[in-house]
């Protein structure tokens, strides 16, 4: 039993560390401060492999430069992470907002067919290697109510109490301390 419950407290300190992980990234998400995308093309390599997992930033796309890594949104609504190769005003508009962004990819030997012309775009912060695959599988419900039900056995397993009670202080045992009080020195 206690070879269980050391290995029951180490896996829920790895899931209670995980979990406030991911609830930071989810209300980041959710605030609009970061956003998880997994990489599913070679066009970056050797900066991104495929299943990399990239936490972006939103940024004023008039922000970029020439050499940032960026993900913008083709005209099909694809997002699309390559490197910044030349950022423009856009045609047509006032005050720098809007700007026209033509990318690359790092394994591609040709720039982007089309130039972006976006407001806002996303910026790498932080890259997870090879994390994408565990991202799409851990959120198939096949998966993730069986992992639910196996953390809170854990949880369980770690309020159970471990092997006999310690024996409690006199001074915290009330019959001991109803004697003490009662045995009163005469004098």
């Amino acid at each position: 039993m206690r070879a269980l419950r050391v290995t029951a407290d180490a896996l829920l300190t790895v899931a209670a560390i995980v979990g406030v992980l991911g609830f930071a990234l989810f209300i980041g998400v959710r605030l609009g401060a970061v956003q998880p995308l997994v990489v599913t093309s070679g066009s970056m390599r050797p900066t991104y492999e495929t299943g990399d997992l990239v936490v972006s930033r939103t940024v004023a796309a008039a922000s970029l430069e020439t050499g940032d890594v960026a993900t913008l949104r083709d005209a099909g609504g694809r997002l699309i992470t390559h490197r910044v190769v030349a950022v423009a005003p856009a045609d047509g508009t006032q005050g720098g907002a809007t700007v026209s962004v033509e990318m690359q990819g790092d394994a591609n030997a040709q720039a982007d067919p089309r130039p972006y012309v976006v407001e806002q775009a996303l910026v790498p912060v932080v890259r997870v290697p090879g994390m994408g695959p565990l991202i799409a599988t851990v959120q198939r419900p096949v998966v993730a109510v069986p992992a639910l039900v196996a953390v809170a056995a854990l949880v369980a397993i770690a309020f159970v109490p471990s092997g006999t009670p310690l024996p409690a202080p006199p001074e915290a045992d009330p019959v001991a301390r109803g004697r003490q009080a009662a045995h009163v020195p005469e004098g």
